[in-house]
């Protein structure tokens, strides 16, 4: 379904993939299973994607602006996101992120049938067994560098497709009279369930934190796109018009990469991930590695997913996102 941009195996086939739509990967939440790997990316170099992947969904926005006015009715904001959404939304994969991972224009790691291979050597969750693995059932995304942050391609499915969920739980709340910061609160709190409970945790063993921060910034795209102070599309005059370009900048930040925010395993999967994130202990070292890793930390900040994280571990309802960290792994291999 990738072609031959993505390490496949027989092991991703038709059974996977019917098996993963009654678990619900496909469908309104398509490729919310797909894991990433940005350890593999670390020294590699990669061209920043940010111009390139802006111009693909400003070009979505503009036929969808083309599509409303050859149309002439539809002026409801509500419904306007949804038809976004819908734009690129597929069976199994969303179509930002096929393009994404695909298109000869975006850089990635890996990339070409070398790093492939070497990348299905060392893949972070690749010393599990596909058979009894529910986060293998689907091919890994690879690696993007977007206004100096490496994330892996699974990030824009969960910033312009699961968040959509989030935008209707925000709305939900707000309608019945729930503040901004509460209807916020809401959404964030049912988006980290269903993120531990059906898709992410429960299912393949893997809390994504960096998928939660997408997923709500991508809820702040959608109650922007049309409304509000700065929108991105606006009614005027008896047309809709795009007034204001989208820029990814505007929302990723360093807590899309993996290898940076950290994970939150569960025991059966974390001692078979920790031995492969053992391997990347020396490349802590490395210049690229430190430059990046000092460049993120300079740009961190608490976000309200990792204030939900937080107040989570202190009530004892999940565990310290740190202890699953590159610098605790090694520092106690090297006690």
């Amino acid at each position: 379904m990738r072609g031959t941009a993505r390490p496949a195996s027989a092991h991703f086939g038709l059974f996977a993939l019917v098996v993963a739509l009654l678990l619900g990967l496909g469908g309104g939440d398509a490729a919310e299973g797909l894991e990433t790997d940005q350890f593999f990316a670390w020294g590699r170099h990669l061209e920043d994607m940010t111009e390139v992947l802006n111009a693909r969904v400003n070009l979505e926005l503009e036929r969808l602006v083309a599509e409303l006015n050859r149309d002439g009715r539809e002026r409801r904001c509500q419904n306007v996101r949804f038809r976004f959404f819908k734009r690129h939304r597929m069976l199994f994969f969303d179509g930002f992120e096929t393009w994404s991972v695909n298109s000869p224009l975006v850089s990635r790691s890996p990339s070409g049938p070398e790093e492939m291979r070497e990348f299905e050597r060392k893949y972070l969750y690749g010393g599990t067994s596909p058979l009894f693995d529910t986060g293998r059932w689907m091919p890994p995304s690879p690696t993007v560098e977007v206004d100096g942050v490496r994330l892996g391609t699974d990030k824009l499915t969960h910033l312009l497709g699961t968040a959509w969920y989030y935008h209707r739980w925000y709305r939900k709340a707000s309608l019945r009279g729930a503040t901004p910061a509460e209807a916020e609160d809401r959404a964030v709190r049912r988006g980290l369930q269903h993120e531990i409970t059906i898709l992410g945790r429960a299912v393949s063993g893997v809390l994504s934190l960096a998928d939660l921060e997408a997923n709500y910034e991508g809820m702040w795209f959608y109650e922007h796109l049309c409304a509000g102070d700065d929108p991105n599309i606006v009614y005027d005059a008896g047309v809709w018009r795009l007034r204001r370009p989208f820029d990814l900048r505007d929302y990723v930040t360093p807590e899309w990469d993996e290898s940076y925010q950290p994970n939150i395993y569960v025991r059966r999967k974390w001692e078979k991930v920790k031995q492969r994130m053992l391997g990347y202990c020396s490349m802590l070292e490395h210049p690229r590695v430190r430059a990046m890793r000092q460049a993120y930390r300079e740009r961190d900040r608490v976000t309200e997913t990792e204030r939900l994280i937080d107040e989570m571990v202190v009530a004892g309802k999940l565990p310290d996102p740190s202890g699953f960290s590159i610098e605790r792994v090694c520092r106690e291999a090297a006690n």
